[in-house]
């Protein structure tokens, strides 16, 4: 709600349906047809939802101003982050760089990163790092749908 108000200048009648449609939310699991307690949800967006989307884009709408080397893309909850530099190591010294940049960003705003859900893609290097989580070299991956290799050829996809 912070964001919304202090980023976007959303205030008044918006701003409270806003926050009208994301409180007083309740969840429970069900785990081997055992129902657990119903709970508040304090924070999140709703999945599925239509406002979801926009949402989430404005919450992290600043997520590549904390980012002071390398370059970052965002499609969604998808962010890739590249790193050129005169040789490996000097890249993946940015690419940290970044990473841990990501991290205090993801601590300072709330949310998890998952290290287990990233990847490099290159020839092996010096450890790629996402707070104290090392990422594993990928000879190829999947970015929006599309395959790519370490030689950043489409031919997997194809």
């Amino acid at each position: 709600m912070k964001k919304l108000e202090n980023s976007f200048s959303i205030t008044g009648a918006l701003l409270d349906s806003i926050k009208d449609y994301l409180s007083g939310r309740l969840q429970f699991t069900v785990l081997n047809g055992v129902k657990s307690d119903i709970l508040p949800v304090t924070t999140g967006i709703p999945q599925g939802s239509v406002l979801g989307p926009t949402l989430f884009t404005l919450f992290t709408n600043d997520l590549p101003e904390a980012i002071s080397e390398g370059n970052l893309y965002m499609y969604a909850d998808d962010t890739s982050i590249y790193c050129i530099g005169e040789n490996a190591d000097v890249a993946v010294a940015a690419l940290n760089n970044a990473l841990q940049e990501v991290q205090m960003w993801c601590i300072d705003n709330r949310l998890t990163p998952h290290p287990t859900k990233s990847e490099a893609i290159a020839r092996p290097l010096p450890p790629v790092l996402l707070g104290s989580s090392v990422l594993s070299y990928v000879t190829k991956s999947r970015l929006l749908g599309m395959c790519v290799d370490d030689q950043l050829n489409w031919v997997p996809h194809t």
